[in-house]
């Protein structure tokens, strides 16, 4: 499976963006509008930390929920502006700890957001534990009866401090998801298939 560039972007704002706007839709309806958003010029935190509350709900429409993602998108652009020089990496960088609780407190960010923009914006050390990767996990028996805390730690305390290989963990996992480990599971073919004790069930 190709992991290596899972999460294209042209920067981490895009990074950040991306995030809140793939809430409860497909990437594949979030990556028209971040090209639809860069047209505009709205892909950098000023411009869209000026734009009035209604324009862009008008552009990322299609991800759903609009209204509430686009004041969530020029909160933290202000946020950003005010509080960063204008910067995202100054967001992402420094105590991982503090970073991930200033996140948290931005509305509409909740661990899975913050954690993707973390690691995937950031490239830092911190795991992804969306609900594609639980549903993998518990079917495998990795961690049967876990929630996103546990599912985040039991990876990091395996692998600590390595981006990358968070990174390439999330990637693979929520492909086998995709493909194999839906809803109505397809196990034919799972690369995890041989290990599963929930294949043939």
């Amino acid at each position: 499976m190709d992991v290596e560039d899972w999460w294209p972007s042209d920067g981490q704002f895009e990074v950040m963006v991306g995030a809140l706007l793939t809430q409860q839709t497909t990437w594949e309806k979030v990556v028209p509008v971040l090209d639809a958003l860069k047209e505009k010029g709205l892909m950098t935190p000023l411009p869209l930390s000026l734009y009035p509350l209604d324009e862009p709900q008008a552009v990322i429409q299609p991800t759903g929920f609009y209204r509430q993602k686009a004041r969530r998108l020029i909160h933290i652009s202000r946020h950003i502006m005010d509080r960063h020089e204008g910067n995202p990496a100054k967001l992402l960088l420094g105590n991982l700890t503090d970073r991930r609780q200033e996140l948290l407190s931005l509305p509409g960010v909740g661990p899975e957001t913050a954690d993707s923009m973390l690691l995937f914006g950031g490239a830092r050390p911190k795991f992804v534990a969306a609900s594609y990767v639980l549903r993998v996990f518990h079917r495998t028996g990795v961690l049967p009866d876990g929630d996103y805390r546990s599912a985040q730690a039991l990876v990091e305390t395996r692998y600590p401090d390595n981006a990358h290989c968070y990174r390439q963990l999330y990637a693979m996992l929520v492909q086998v998801a995709k493909r194999y480990c839906r809803s109505r599971p397809r196990c034919e073919g799972c690369p995890l298939g041989q290990e599963c004790p929930f294949t043939g069930l």
